[in-house]
């Protein structure tokens, strides 16, 4: 009977915890979850189903919840997630919505430098790759990757072989 009573106490006050919790961390629960079943997925084939679940679910926190510490990051999920499932347009609006409204946070700078590297390089569209790199050397121009923007602002348009030659004439005349 003790046990019985111990066992029953238990589960109830698991219930009430379980109910008392903000609608907020529920949620936040139900993605963490979502990521760990989607990550610990064995079967080796990507499942697209479950990566758009998961992307409409960091979206839809993000905008039930744009205060919360945790969007940044779940909108850099998202936009990676977007763009691995060629979500282009998709991973652009998360990258971009963490530059504007989380300009702060640790992952705006990568954001941006994605923006422009998608429009490069998916999109095709020099122009609006350019505005975005001059974008990242103006609000970052002593972030880590400011020399990796500065190498694709000064080659944007540029064919992998016209790269190859204008570096192996430089080494030459480094030789020299």
């Amino acid at each position: 009977m003790k046990n019985t009573i111990t066992i029953l106490s238990a589960v109830f006050i698991s219930i009430l915890i379980i109910s008392c919790q903000s609608p907020e961390n529920k949620a936040q629960k139900r993605l963490t979850d979502m990521e760990q079943s989607f990550i610990k997925d064995t079967s080796r084939v990507f499942n697209k189903a479950k990566a758009s679940t998961l992307l409409t679910s960091y979206k839809n926190f993000a905008d039930s919840f744009p205060k919360n510490d945790s969007v940044p990051e779940y909108l850099f999920k998202a936009a990676r997630l977007a763009n691995g499932l060629t979500y282009t347009m998709d991973a652009i609006g998360c990258y971009k919505k963490v530059c504007d409204k989380y300009p702060n946070s640790k992952r705006a700078p990568f954001c941006l430098f994605m923006q422009g590297f998608i429009y490069e390089n998916n999109l095709h569209s020099p122009e609006m790759a350019k505005k975005l790199y001059e974008e990242f050397m103006k609000k970052y121009p002593t972030n880590e990757m400011a020399k990796d923007v500065k190498f694709a602002l000064d080659n944007l348009g540029k064919s992998d072989e016209d790269i190859m030659n204008e570096i192996t004439h430089k080494q030459k005349q480094k030789k020299t």
